[in-house]
């Protein structure tokens, strides 16, 4: 957690000055004494403007911004050398800083100023990594920043956000929430069964009538994409007549839709059924002309018709699409060595091997091939 958003944050180091107290001054909170030797940070503009103050005031120095700097530091740079120390001196300052913070936090997003609000989400989180309340609304301030910038931007903050909402499920596993969240992102990454089964899991925990109503609708919105990615895993699992179960229906009802025509005739190879195969491959190939997988995938059904002409007219359309890829390279080793081409063979396994020495496949054919020299 962090890592990935920091380089981000670090950009506001320079709101941040430092500070060493004069020679024989110190401020001193139960037992946590920062002197010359410890610099102190100081924001250029006030990130929290209200502290409970506990300790002496050093007359030179507001103890007020020392400590909206050190929140500022904890937020924006996890890794900083004097974080520990600095930690260590607002617990002290005051027992209830989180609260603190929490509320300056709050100000923040209602002035929309959410990168700031994101760091006093984060300095809380230095100071108790598992705090809920922290945790949650520094995973909500990643998800709304994440719709607001640029892709790179978007996918750290989505991601950092995802992070959150599971450790919140794990940590506090009845917060229902997380799970709420958790649906849309896993919907945004296409992961239709998972966000079925974690807004499931939201409406278990109890999250109001508004959102469950809301995540019914969705779920029912996604039901065939469930049902799709339900079919493609069984097949990817080697379950091809469960797969075709869940698969046929949908593929009469979305014609237009090409994976799922990939799917279905990729679970009727594994089938064996190569003319059904074939038909559904080619019904995704007028989609798609251009996937090399439809391409790959209707030239292995050929080799396996035995009908090597045809098989070598669609691995050549992949690979004129995606250039010595070692698997298409090793598809046409095998189709003219299916047509007693032994040299071809040779010179397309090879070179496939020669990519990518470690594919068992490559290797068993090549071993194969060289054994008839």
């Amino acid at each position: 957690m962090f890592n990935p958003i920091e380089k981000y944050l670090k950009k506001k180091l320079d709101d941040i000055v430092f500070i060493n107290l004069k020679d024989n001054k110190k401020i001193q909170i139960k037992g946590t004494v920062l002197d010359q030797s410890i610099p102190l940070p100081i924001p250029i503009n006030e990130v929290v403007s209200r502290v409970k103050n506990t300790g002496e005031e050093d007359k030179d120095i507001s103890i007020f911004k020392i400590i909206q700097g050190m929140i500022y530091i904890l937020g924006i740079d996890s890794g900083f050398k004097y974080n520990e120390i600095y930690k260590n001196f607002l617990k002290s300052f005051d027992e209830n800083i989180i609260k603190v913070i929490l509320q300056q936090a709050f100000r923040l997003i209602e002035d929309n100023k959410k990168i700031y609000a994101l760091i006093c989400f984060k300095s809380c989180l230095y100071l108790e990594p598992n705090d809920i309340d922290s945790l949650y609304n520094y995973a909500r301030c990643c998800e709304e920043l994440s719709q607001e910038f640029s892709d790179e931007f978007i996918k750290d903050f989505e991601d950092e956000a995802i992070k959150c909402f599971e450790n919140l499920t794990e940590i506090e596993p009845n917060f229902a929430l997380p799970y709420y969240h958790l649906g849309f992102h896993y919907l945004n990454k296409k992961l239709y069964k998972k966000a079925q089964l974690i807004w499931e899991k939201s409406i278990e925990k109890g999250i109001d009538e508004n959102k469950e109503a809301e995540v019914m609708s969705r779920i029912a919105e996604i039901s065939h994409k469930i049902q799709y990615e339900e079919g493609y895993n069984l097949v990817l699992t080697g379950r091809p007549n469960e797969a075709l179960d869940k698969l046929l229906p949908l593929g009469e009802k979305y014609p237009e839709w090409w994976n799922l025509q990939f799917f279905i005739g990729l679970a009727y190879r594994h089938l064996s059924n190569f003319p059904e195969a074939l038909k559904y491959l080619k019904k995704a190939l007028i989609i798609r002309p251009k996937q090399v997988d439809i391409l790959n995938e209707i030239g292995l059904c050929y080799i396996s018709l035995g009908k090597t002409n045809e098989a070598l007219e669609y691995f050549n359309k992949a690979l004129s699409i995606k250039r010595n890829d070692p698997e298409i390279l090793c598809n046409i080793g095998i189709a003219y060595l299916e047509a007693g081409e032994v040299k071809l063979a040779s010179q397309y396994v090879n070179k496939s091997y020669e990519i990518n020495p470690n594919d068992e496949i490559t290797k068993a054919w090549k071993k194969k091939i060289e054994s008839m020299d």
